[in-house]
């Protein structure tokens, strides 16, 4: 939103990408591999075998399309418990706003980049028949662009409607009792009620 607002370049928002995704990929290996593969604490059987069936299903059965039209639904559903966070205000709503989307999402099997960069990886540590190659090219970039378009559902009406004129076309002004008029464009003349 900052980059339509112009706010902040236009490179700064895949540089970000960049480094988030780096920053997430690297937590996400480390808390598989370290964490759950070599711990050992999933090294008997079902866990073994649910957890390959589970990379499986996530990163090689699906079609490209699929996955990207199940990213779309992920993240629109993360933008909208985002959003209403942001509107909640004691603690436990913003818990309940988040929770309930990101809960739908889990449920209904849609694919986050991020979640998906520790199930996958991990089916792989564990012997699943997928490589990383694979992975990258049908889950991780199909589910990446499917998160992007959205977020994009929620946030571009979000930022055409509501952010890109914080004046709201003069009317902060008028609900805070002040009158406005008789403006020119190079010096706006505004007049109180006093």
């Amino acid at each position: 939103m900052a980059v339509i607002k112009r706010e902040i370049p236009w490179w700064s928002l895949p540089l970000n990408w960049l480094i988030v995704l780096f920053g997430n990929l690297v937590g996400s290996l480390f808390f598989a591999a370290i964490l759950v593969h070599y711990s050992g604490i999933v090294s008997t059987e079902p866990y073994i075998s649910y957890i390959q069936t589970f990379a499986i299903h996530k990163a090689a059965d699906p079609h490209w399309h699929q996955i990207f039209l199940r990213g779309i639904g992920c993240n629109w559903l993360v933008s909208v418990a985002i959003w209403q966070a942001a509107g909640a205000r004691e603690t436990i709503s913003k818990i309940f706003a988040i929770w309930i989307p990101i809960w739908i999402f889990v449920a209904c099997g849609f694919d986050h980049v991020v979640a998906n960069m520790f199930s996958v990886p991990l089916g792989i540590m564990f012997g699943a028949d997928l490589t990383v190659a694979a992975y990258i090219r049908k889950s991780l970039i199909a589910a990446f662009l499917g998160n992007v378009v959205g977020a994009l559902i929620v946030a571009l009406p979000a930022t055409y409607f509501y952010l890109l004129d914080h004046n709201a076309g003069e009317l902060r002004a008028a609900e805070n009792g002040t009158l406005v008029s008789d403006r020119t464009p190079d010096k706006p003349k505004i007049l109180t009620g006093n």
